[in-house]
């Protein structure tokens, strides 16, 4: 008889873990890599290693480079992009709530290497004046409300610029004229159902001024709802 813990179960739990930790070595290292680096890492056998590199080869996430190095595979990005549809899908009707009852730009906004990325973007229906924006417009992470939120979620270094400190202890970003004059951003970042950091925020950008206090409070809610599955 198999004890507890020690099953089938277990095993494959193993497998996956390790599995997702050689991909996410894959993508910090950002550079191919051999099977003795990856085992190395991991701490793992390099047997266990060709295991998992064929498993994952076959659904391409990994790819095999030169000299018998590997690195990540068209199937990621294509996975990624599954992702981010599913993130635009779930937040679009909160950000059209947001965006109509602060007559405001609304949007969730993604981290692409050191810069936010506009995702999904929902403009005020019945505003004249209000901040237009398109999905996909980019600016550096620090920047702006979005990125601010997005790098607060993020594990605390004491090199974090004193904008993300702030928003830390704030419970969510603000920023006033960074990116636009005359502009007010309000963020706050977004967790799955774990609470773990999806990389990722949402929030308003105002032509005028807002209570900001208010905004955030309307903004955490939207995000738990988010992280909930609620629509």
């Amino acid at each position: 008889m198999t004890s507890d813990g020690d099953g089938p179960a277990q095993s494959g739990s193993l497998t996956l873990d390790r599995g997702l930790r050689l991909l996410e070595l894959l993508a910090v290292e950002d550079r191919d890599m051999t099977v003795a680096e990856l085992a190395t890492s991991l701490g793992v056998h390099r047997q266990a290693v060709y295991r998992l590199l064929a498993t994952l080869r076959s659904h391409r996430f990994v790819a095999e480079g030169g000299s018998g190095r590997y690195r990540l595979g068209l199937g990621v990005i294509q996975l990624t992009r599954q992702v981010s549809h599913e993130l635009r899908r779930a937040t679009a009707p909160h950000l059209r709530r947001l965006a109509h009852e602060f007559g405001a730009t609304a949007q969730c906004v993604v981290a692409d290497g050191g810069d936010a990325v506009a995702l999904a973007v929902v403009e005020p229906p019945e505003s004249v004046y209000h901040l237009s924006q398109h999905s996909g417009a980019r600016h550096p992470l620090d920047q702006g409300a979005s990125g601010l939120a997005i790098l607060m979620a993020r594990k605390p270094n004491p090199a974090d610029p004193e904008a993300v400190q702030e928003a830390r202890r704030a419970g969510y970003a603000v920023s006033r004229g960074r990116l636009t004059a005359g502009a007010v951003g309000v963020a706050v970042p977004l967790f799955d159902g774990d609470g773990q950091s999806l990389d990722a925020a949402i929030g308003i950008v105002s032509m005028a001024d807002v209570d900001v206090e208010h905004v955030a409070q309307r903004l955490t809610e939207a995000a738990k709802q988010i992280a909930d599955g609620d629509i």
